[in-house]
């Protein structure tokens, strides 16, 4: 009966350690519309990646609906990750500059 109360105990913090880091590393997201929803999804694709490659960020094929982007400025160096659809896109963590560049490029 110890080894039961002692394994539960153990698994019940566990649990919450796992809660508690996925929670503190969760990046945040910024979501944007594509404004034309009539576009197929490849070609907004292909707008997201020039967008971004016109702005400095070296996009990275991820799949089929997402597209790594990284941008190096002397010793600073970010990365972000951009998923999007038909009707719209999330950059995580959130990056203003590259939401500009692709906002500009989709309108």
């Amino acid at each position: 009966m110890k080894k039961v109360i002692t394994l539960g105990i153990a698994s019940v913090l566990s649990a919450l350690v796992l809660v508690g880091c996925g929670a503190a590393i969760s990046p945040e997201a910024h979501t944007g519309e594509t404004h034309n929803k009539h576009m197929t999804q490849e070609k907004i694709h292909k707008i997201i990646k020039k967008a971004g490659e016109n702005n400095g960020w070296k996009m990275t094929e991820f799949k089929s609906n997402a597209i790594i982007a990284e941008k190096i400025d002397g010793d600073d160096s970010t990365s972000v990750t951009v998923t999007f659809n038909k009707g719209s896109f999330d950059i995580a963590p959130a990056n203003s500059d590259l939401e500009d560049a692709i906002n500009s490029a989709l309108k």
